[in-house]
């Protein structure tokens, strides 16, 4: 009898290796901040932050982060769904896989806000639309006014400078970009004002960032 009702217990409990993932996914690894997901949503946060959705990040380096959720605390590493496309083998090196088109796409951040870069070398400088800079909260009262040639002709833009732009674990300061009237470029082009501040590898397709200093 006793044996029967352990067999039972078993079954229904299931294979005791079977183990729940955590409700709390890490997207991107910083220094102190970490790219979060929880509840769909997704957001860049400082130490000691807490997400709309109830996320607090505790602790954060380029290994892993401490988050407390919903009562419970976590020690997470970077989501293996985005260690696929996006590996940080260490601090100061990024290497990004080239996506179905052959475009190199990137999670970032702008003055410590969460971003999708878009990897162009025949951008002088990073490229953001009017649209992306209000929110980021970049402040164009001051910027220095000019034109640039894009897809769709001249244009107007304003020239400001980026106190910190990241990718992985590297980071670039005081990165001079381009807010361009309207609603172009669609997604933020990582241009060489940052790239001429890494080093640039790339070997079979894969492209390898890496901190200078």
């Amino acid at each position: 009898m006793c044996s029967r009702l352990s067999l039972l217990v078993a079954l229904l409990l299931g294979p005791a290796s079977a183990v729940a993932l955590p409700p709390v996914e890490v997207l991107a690894l910083f220094k102190d901040r970490a790219v979060v997901r929880a509840a769909g949503s997704e957001h860049m946060l400082r130490e000691g932050e807490t997400s709309p959705d109830g996320v607090t990040l505790l602790e954060a380096d380029a290994r892993g982060a401490r988050v407390r959720y919903r009562g419970e605390v976590y020690d997470l590493d970077l989501s293996r769904q985005v260690a696929g496309r996006f590996t940080a083998a260490e601090r100061q090196r990024v290497s990004i896989s080239p996506d179905s088109l052959g475009q190199y796409r990137v999670r970032g951040a702008i003055n410590g806000t969460f971003v999708n870069f878009l990897v162009d070398t025949g951008a002088s400088v990073v490229a953001l639309s009017q649209r992306h800079a209000g929110s980021l909260g970049i402040d164009l009262a001051r910027a220095e006014r000019g034109v640039v040639q894009t897809a769709q002709g001249t244009v107007g833009s304003a020239f400001v400078t980026l106190d910190e732009v990241v990718v992985g674990g590297i980071t670039a300061y005081n990165v001079q970009a381009a807010v361009i009237e309207g609603n172009y470029p669609v997604e933020i082009l990582l241009g060489m004002s940052f790239l001429r501040k890494v080093g640039m590898e790339e070997q079979n397709g894969v492209l390898t960032l890496v901190q200078k200093h």
